[in-house]
C-alpha cells in the first residue's frame, strides 16, 4: 500500500498544473542525443522524416507529427517531436513511458505477474456493440467466440485464462473490472470490434492506457479526467509493452492496416490492478473487413495472433523473473 499511494503522489505532484483543454506539454530531449544514449547507429533526418536505425531496431518519427513507428509497429505520441534550435526533440515522458518499454520490456514488466489471463468479450445481452444486422454480424457475438478461441489455444500452453462473459449476457463495465480483481488477474485484455461512419474506415487498432496527466490519442489537448491517476496507471510500461506485442502480432497474422497502438482511458482499461489493452479487431462498417470477420478462418487468424501477442508478453514477463519460458 506504501509504494501505491508514493506512486499517486508522485503522479499528482508531476500534473498539479494540468488545466482543462491546455496543449500536452513536458520537458524535451534532443532526438540525437536519444540516438546516442540507446546505441542507435544511425540518426537520419530528411525534412521532417527522423529515423533511428540499431542493429535490431528501427524506429520512426515525422516532425510535429504525433504518429511514430517501432519496427514497422505503429504507435502514438503523448506530443510530436517539435524542432527548436535547429534540432528535433521528443518529449521526455514519451521516452520514458514509450521508448524505453519499447527498447527494453523486460524492464518495463520485471514486476508484473503471469499466472492469470483474463479476456475481456466486448458488450452482450442487450449492448450489441457494432453490428450490421441485415448482414447478420454482431460485435458482441463475433467477440465471444474470439475469447472463447483464445481461451482455448492459451489452455493448451497451460495458462490459466478467465473470462469476464461465457454467454450473451448484459455486464456492466465495473463489473468486469470487478471480475479481473476478484481472480487477481495479471493481465486483462477487452477483445471488440469497431464501427465508423466512413465506410472506408478499417484496420486493427490497439488501445492502452495514457500516463497521468497525458492526452488520449483522439485529443492533443488535456482535459481534466486526462489528469487524474488511475490504477493502471501503476503499469505504464508494461502497458507500452503489451499493447506493442499485441499489435505486433495481429498485423502479423492478419495484414491488415496499422492503425497503431493507441492511447485512450476506457474505463476497463484504466481501472484494472493488473497491465492491460483493448483491442479493435477490424471494422464491421468497412465492407471487406465485415467479410472477413464473418469468415471462420479469418477469426481463426485473429485468435491465433490475439493468443500470440499474450504468450509473448507472458514470456516476457517470465525471463524478467528468470522463470525459464
Amino acid at each position: 500500500m506504501k509504494s501505491s499511494a508514493l506512486f499517486f503522489l508522485s503522479v499528482c505532484l508531476l500534473i498539479a498544473d494540468c488545466s482543462e483543454g491546455a496543449i500536452f506539454k513536458s520537458p524535451s530531449v534532443a532526438i540525437s542525443q536519444i540516438a546516442d544514449q540507446f546505441g542507435f547507429a544511425s540518426y537520419d533526418v530528411k525534412k521532417k522524416q527522423i529515423t533511428l536505425r540499431g542493429k535490431f531496431n528501427i524506429l520512426e518519427m515525422e516532425g510535429d507529427s504525433r504518429l511514430a513507428s517501432f519496427n514497422n509497429v505503429n504507435f502514438w505520441l503523448s506530443g510530436p517531436p517539435m524542432r527548436r534550435w535547429g534540432r528535433w526533440n521528443m518529449l521526455q515522458n514519451d521516452v520514458d513511458k514509450m521508448l524505453k518499454p519499447l527498447l527494453n520490456p523486460s524492464a518495463a514488466v520485471k514486476n508484473e505477474g503471469y499466472r492469470v489471463v483474463v479476456l475481456d468479450p466486448g458488450h452482450g445481452g442487450d449492448d450489441k456493440g457494432a453490428n450490421d444486422l441485415k448482414r447478420g454480424i454482431q460485435e458482441k457475438q463475433v467477440v465471444l467466440e474470439l475469447a472463447k478461441d483464445v481461451r482455448d489455444i492459451l489452455k493448451r500452453y497451460d495458462i490459466d485464462v478467465r473470462l469476464t462473459r461465457w454467454q450473451d449476457v448484459n455486464l456492466e463495465l465495473d463489473e468486469r473490472v470487478q471480475y479481473a480483481e476478484k481472480v487477481r488477474a495479471d493481465l486483462f485484455v477487452s477483445i471488440h470490434l469497431n464501427a465508423a461512419e466512413n465506410d472506408d474506415s478499417s484496420g486493427i487498432e490497439t488501445h492502452i492506457l495514457p500516463p497521468a496527466g497525458c492526452p488520449i490519442t483522439a485529443n492533443a489537448k488535456v482535459n481534466n479526467r486526462d489528469c487524474a491517476a488511475y490504477s493502471g496507471n501503476q503499469h505504464d510500461g508494461a502497458n507500452m509493452a503489451l499493447g506493442y506485442m499485441l499489435q505486433k502480432s495481429l498485423l502479423k497474422y492478419t495484414r491488415a492496416e496499422d492503425r497503431g497502438v493507441r492511447r485512450s482511458r476506457f474505463q476497463v482499461i484504466k481501472n484494472v490492478s493488473c497491465p492491460a489493452a483493448l483491442v479493435e479487431c477490424g471494422f464491421i462498417s468497412n465492407r471487406k473487413e465485415r467479410e472477413k470477420l464473418m469468415n471462420p478462418e479469418y477469426r481463426g487468424r485473429l485468435a491465433r495472433a490475439l493468443a500470440e501477442g499474450i504468450i509473448a508478453y507472458l514470456n516476457t514477463v517470465k525471463r524478467a523473473h528468470n522463470i525459464n519460458a
